[in-house]
C-alpha cells in the first residue's frame, strides 16, 4: 500500500469533516503530484492534530477534501531550540533550514554578522521561500508543527534579545566544549539559542559583545567546519545532549 503524503494546512482549513485546501497546496497536489479525486492525503493543522482525508474536488487553483480519520500529530521536542544561523550562500543556508527542521529546531533566525559575505536583499520573497522550505521539510519528516523563520537580524541585536541559554560556538574558544558543557548543565534548559558564524567566523569583537550580552562561548572541536556544517552539528549536539535525539 502506498504511503499517504502529509501536508500542512492553515488554521481554519478543517471545519468538522470538511477541508478547504488552500490554493498553493491545491496547485502542488494537482500539478506537481498529479493527485485526483478519491486519493487520500494526511493533513496537519500545526496545532496538534492530523487528519486523513479523501480528496473530493481538485484543480490547480482550489480543492476540497473530507476527513476520514483524526489523530494527534507527532509530538514536538520539549526543548525549544532557536538557531541563529549566519547568512551564507543560498543553497547552503537552505540546507541548514531543511536539516535543522528534521533535527527539531523550533525557530530559525537568519543572522547578519560582520564577516557575512551574503547580501541581505530579497526581503519578504526570500523569507517566504525559506518558510516554504521548512514547511516541506516538516511535512516530510513528520513534525507536529512548522518551525518559524524570522526576517534577518543584526548580530548585536540578536545576542541581546535571544531567549533562554545562549551558546556561541566559536573557534577562538579552547577550554569549553559544547558537548561537555551540555552534559553537565543542571537543570536542563527549556530554551536554547545557538549562534553560528559566517564563513569567516565571528570576530573577537563579536565574541566579546556576545559574552557581555550573556552568551557562553563553546567549542565544536579541533576541526574547522563550514558555517552550514557547524549549524547542523550544533543543533544535533544540543538536541542529543538534552535528550531529544538518540532515544
Amino acid at each position: 500500500m502506498a504511503t499517504i503524503r502529509r501536508f500542512f494546512v492553515p488554521p481554519g482549513a478543517v471545519e468538522g469533516v470538511e477541508v478547504s485546501l488552500p490554493p498553493e497546496l491545491a496547485r502542488r497536489l494537482a500539478t506537481v503530484l498529479r493527485l485526483k479525486r478519491g486519493d487520500r492525503v494526511l493533513l496537519a493543522d500545526g496545532r496538534g492534530r492530523d487528519y486523513e482525508a479523501e480528496i473530493m474536488a481538485l484543480t490547480a487553483r482550489s480543492g476540497a477534501a473530507t476527513v476520514l480519520l483524526e489523530r494527534p500529530s507527532p509530538p514536538e521536542p520539549a526543548l525549544e531550540l532557536v538557531l541563529y544561523q549566519s547568512l551564507v550562500r543560498p543553497q547552503r543556508f537552505e540546507l541548514v533550514l531543511e536539516k535543522g527542521t528534521e533535527l527539531g529546531v523550533a525557530r530559525f533566525v537568519p543572522l547578519v554578522s560582520g564577516r557575512a559575505q551574503v547580501k541581505t536583499e530579497g526581503g519578504s520573497q526570500r523569507v517566504e521561500r525559506w518558510r516554504r522550505i521548512v514547511t516541506e521539510a516538516a511535512e516530510q519528516c513528520g513534525r507536529g508543527r512548522v518551525p518559524a523563520v524570522d526576517p534577518p537580524l543584526a548580530f548585536a541585536q540578536a545576542v541581546r534579545t535571544a531567549p533562554g541559554l545562549r551558546l556561541l560556538p566559536w573557534e577562538g574558544e579552547r577550554s569549553q566544549g559544547l558537548r561537555t558543557y551540555l552534559h553537565s548543565v543542571k537543570p536542563k534548559p527549556a530554551t536554547v539559542s545557538v549562534f553560528i558564524g559566517p564563513e569567516g567566523g565571528f570576530s573577537a569583537e563579536e565574541a566579546a559583545l556576545a559574552r557581555e550580552a550573556g552568551c557562553l562561548a563553546v567549542s565544536l572541536g579541533p576541526r574547522i567546519l563550514r558555517s552550514e556544517t557547524a549549524g547542523i552539528v550544533a543543533a544535533a549536539l544540543v538536541m542529543h545532549e538534552l535528550g531529544e535525539l538518540g532515544g
